[in-house]
């Protein structure tokens, strides 16, 4: 029997090369990929990316003054992932409403004074948006979120409440 070898008709593409980058131990010192390290980073390579990943791995600030810039960046990495968010989750809203919501959620909590209080969230902020882009959580948790900024907004919008209205709710 004669063994013939065919060649596939459709044509096989090689894996892209494994290119790694190395951060500081500041960085959890684990080597990277380069989806991984822009995604995190918010810069596509050098320098750049090297400060940016070394200010989102601190574990707080130690000033005020600090924690600005930390909230900046969240809120623009919370922002830039919307789209992917929006086709990972299957979300429904548009994404000009889902930016919307999130920079309304980032807004509810500016008027946050406390050192302690403002690292916390920035650390909640960075696990949720971690969980969310490395997909641990479910549809229904990202559905949540947003359907929960969606009343709050709604609410917002509506006429303020009366004493019967705040009567029924308690307060």
């Amino acid at each position: 029997s004669i063994l013939i070898l065919a060649r596939p008709f459709f044509p096989v593409l090689a894996p892209p090369p494994q290119h790694r980058l190395r951060f500081p131990s500041s960085c959890s010192g684990s080597s990277v990929g380069p989806a991984m390290a822009t995604m995190g980073s918010g810069a596509s390579t050098g320098a750049i990316a090297l400060r940016n990943c070394v200010q989102k791995s601190l574990a707080f600030s130690p000033a005020l003054s600090e924690t600005s810039l930390r909230v900046k960046s969240l809120h623009r990495d919370a922002l830039r992932s919307v789209p992917w968010v929006k086709r990972a989750y299957s979300v429904p809203l548009p994404e000009r409403e889902m930016r919307k919501l999130l920079s309304s959620a980032f807004r509810e909590k500016a008027t946050v004074a406390d050192l302690h209080q403002i690292n916390r969230l920035i650390a909640l902020g960075r696990m949720d948006l971690e969980e969310t882009l490395m997909l641990w959580k479910g549809e229904s948790h990202v559905m949540q979120m947003f359907d929960e900024l969606l009343e709050k907004e709604e609410k917002a919008a509506s006429a303020p409440p009366t004493f019967l209205d705040k009567f029924y709710d308690g307060k």
